[in-house]
C-alpha cells in the first residue's frame, strides 16, 4: 500500500496567539507566517495527527557519578 505524507514543519519558532503567526528564526534569516492560514489549509481534513514539540540541549556531564 502507498502513503502520501503531507506536513508542515518549524525549527526554532515561536507562535503569537496575540496576532496568529508563527515566527522561524534561524542564523540567517527570521521568517514568519499566518498561522490561521497555515491551520486554514488542514481544514476539513480527516485523519490529522498534530504534534508541537520543544527540543532543548541537556548540559554536558560534569563526570560525577550521582548513584
Amino acid at each position: 500500500m502507498s502513503i502520501v505524507v503531507n506536513s508542515l514543519s518549524f525549527e526554532n519558532a515561536i507562535i503569537d496567539t496575540s496576532d496568529m503567526t508563527i515566527t522561524e528564526y534561524d542564523t540567517d534569516s527570521v521568517r514568519t507566517y499566518s498561522l490561521l492560514e497555515l491551520l486554514k489549509r488542514w481544514d476539513g481534513v480527516v485523519g490529522v495527527t498534530l504534534t508541537i514539540r520543544r527540543s532543548i540541549q541537556l548540559p554536558p556531564d560534569d563526570g560525577r557519578d550521582e548513584y
